[in-house]
Formats: C-alpha cells, structure tokens, sequence
C-alpha cells in the first residue's frame, strides 16, 4: 500500500514543549508515520495508509486543544502543560 501525506494547519499554536507531547500523542497511532511538527507555522505533517488513520489523528489533535484550522472548537477539552510557554 502506498502511503500519502497529510498536512494539517492546526489553530491555537504551539510551542517547543507542546510539539514533544504531540508528537508522542500521534505516535500512538499505528501505520502513520514520519510524524514532523513545525512550531512556526502551526502545521502537523505525516504519512498515512488509510482514511481512518488521519480521522483518528484529527480526533487526537482536537482532544489536547489543537483542532485543524476551520473546525469549529469550543476550547472545553483544552489540555495545557505546566512546561507550555504558549
């Protein structure tokens, strides 16, 4: 199965701190791959094999407070960390 790329603009940015806890967050998922965070631009890239894998990733990113650009969020399931600097 060949694998596609996701690049996903997330709102409520993130600092150097927040990128470790997301990324392991997503690191959990199984078959996504070649996680990279980019602090400046607010963007989350990977590879995945199937639809349902970059479903469970916006449900991932949604729940710790960093929904994709555009999805209406209403900040309650926020999850900050005593080291965010954001």
């Amino acid at each position: 199965m060949k694998t596609q790329l996701a690049r996903i603009q997330v709102q409520n940015a993130f600092c150097t701190n927040c990128k470790n806890s997301i990324k392991s967050r997503l690191s959990d998922i199984k078959s996504i791959s070649n996680i990279q965070l980019y602090v400046t631009d607010s963007l989350v890239v990977f590879n995945f094999l199937r639809a349902n894998e970059l479903s469970d990733v916006l449900n991932v990113l949604s729940e710790i407070g960093h929904p994709e650009i555009g999805e209406r969020y209403s900040g309650t399931n926020q999850v900050t960390s005593k080291l965010c600097l954001c």
